[in-house]
Parts: structure tokens; sequence; C-alpha cells
């Protein structure tokens, strides 16, 4: 038997494939796509922040000031139980500890200038008793200082 060749032509091959060409589609909605996305504007947060300038007249004028608003000192205090069961405060004196009454009295007889501009970080060992930060929290508090306690000790 001979096999006979058949002839193609080349819509015999666009025939076996079936469903539309789906590249043209991709690339329009692509462009599209790219468009709507270059031409909307995206409301951020900063967009809705009010300025708190004052507006300015014509004919005023106004006295320009220096205003430096410097953050609060911040003084790191430390309670530590040493082994004959006193209490030692550190951070007031440099780097030597001092008894917790003597801390006490030092921190009454400080010159702190008001307006609330110091802060205190307080940190206390576990076996630190608990009538021994309040005692030096309750003197720091008499002074006007805010107080923060701190866990990483």
């Amino acid at each position: 038997m001979s096999m006979k060749l058949r002839r193609r032509s080349v819509f015999d091959k666009g025939n076996q494939r079936s469903g539309p060409m789906m590249t043209p589609m991709v690339d329009v909605v692509l462009v599209i796509l790219i468009f709507f996305m270059a031409s909307t504007t995206i409301a951020g947060y900063e967009w809705f922040l009010e300025a708190g300038v004052e507006a300015e007249s014509a004919g005023e004028e106004r006295a320009i000031e220096a205003r430096f608003d410097l953050p609060a000192a911040v003084i790191e205090v430390d309670l530590v139980r040493i082994d004959d069961g006193a209490t030692m405060v550190y951070g007031l004196s440099g780097e030597s500890g001092i008894t917790l009454d003597s801390a006490i009295g030092l921190i009454g007889g400080m010159d702190i200038a008001e307006g609330g501009s110091l802060r205190v970080a307080l940190g206390a060992g576990d076996s630190v008793s608990m009538r021994d930060v309040v005692a030096v929290h309750d003197a720091w508090n008499m002074r006007g200082v805010r107080v923060v306690m701190r866990a990483d000790r």
C-alpha cells in the first residue's frame, strides 16, 4: 500500500486552535491598568493633616522669636539590693551608689526648675522591696517630677 501525502494549507493549522487569542487582550488590559494607575491620585494620611500656621494679614508685623523646645531630660535611677539587705540607689551621684535615705534626702534638696522639663526612669531589681521603690517614687513625685518605671532591670 502506498501512502499518499496530503496537501496542507495555512488554514488547516488555524482550525485546530480553539478559543480567542489571549495575547492581544492581555496587552490591552495592561495598558488600561497602567493608564488608570498613572491618572489616579493617592490620598495618604499627609493629605488630611491640618497646618497650624497662622494667617498673616498684610499690615500686621510680627516679632520673630527663636523658640527651642528641647525634650525633657531623663535621669535613669536604679535600685539594687546588696548582700546585707540594704537598698542602694545608682544614677544620682555619678558611678557610686548611695543609700536609700541619702537618695531621698538628695532628691528633696535638688534645685528642680518649674515647667516639668525633667523625667525619671526608675528601674529596680527583683530583690528590691516594693516599699523602697515607692519611697523613691514618692520622693520624685513630691518634687513634681514625672516618674516612669522601667521593666528592663
